[in-house]
């Protein structure tokens, strides 16, 4: 009976090992940068994220109206706020800034004051009050946790279109 050389046998090790490994890399490589439902990466280090002292928001890439794109290099924090924008059109953008939540008397206060007229819509992040100030739409979401997204963006922009914007705001995990 013929028995496989030692050779070949060393080899196949050597080469399900590799083989292992380069599985394993994959594997982390995916469980790193995977979006699951409901759940975003952070888009600035964890360490910064963490230091705001607000949970982050934004708008899942996938679930935006096509022209849109989330400009993930427009991830910018400054004075304890997180701020950033969504491009579509010709040169427009709707900026996005994510702070501390205030308490509910604050945030009243400010519709009573800059969004008198304002509609709602219910996101799965929380409840949108849309407005207008001036010539731009003002909208303000009081998020399920513990941060308050203001967002505003051209006067001209579709309902139907911000709707959208605003239904695919996820949580950064």
């Amino acid at each position: 009976m013929l028995r496989p050389s030692r050779k070949i046998s060393k080899w196949s090790y050597i080469l399900s090992g590799f083989g292992m490994i380069i599985i394993l890399i994959g594997l982390a490589i995916w469980s790193v940068t995977k979006q699951p439902g409901g759940t975003l990466p952070y888009p600035i280090p964890k360490s910064e994220a963490k230091q705001l002292g607000f949970d982050i928001y934004y708008p899942s890439q996938k679930q935006l109206p096509a022209g849109y794109t989330l400009n993930m290099r427009s991830f910018e924090t400054t004075n304890q706020v997180l701020i950033y924008s969504v491009s579509y059109g010709v040169n427009q953008k709707i900026i996005f800034s994510d702070q501390v939540k205030p308490s509910n008397s604050q945030i009243q206060a400010f519709y009573t004051r800059d969004l008198p007229l304002n509609t709602t819509l219910q996101t799965s992040v929380g409840l949108a009050t849309i407005g207008a100030v001036n010539l731009e739409t003002v909208v303000s979401i009081p998020t399920n946790t513990n941060s308050w997204l203001i967002i505003t963006s051209p006067g001209s922009i579709k309902q139907n279109l911000l709707d959208s914007v605003l239904k695919s705001i996820e949580i950064a995990k």
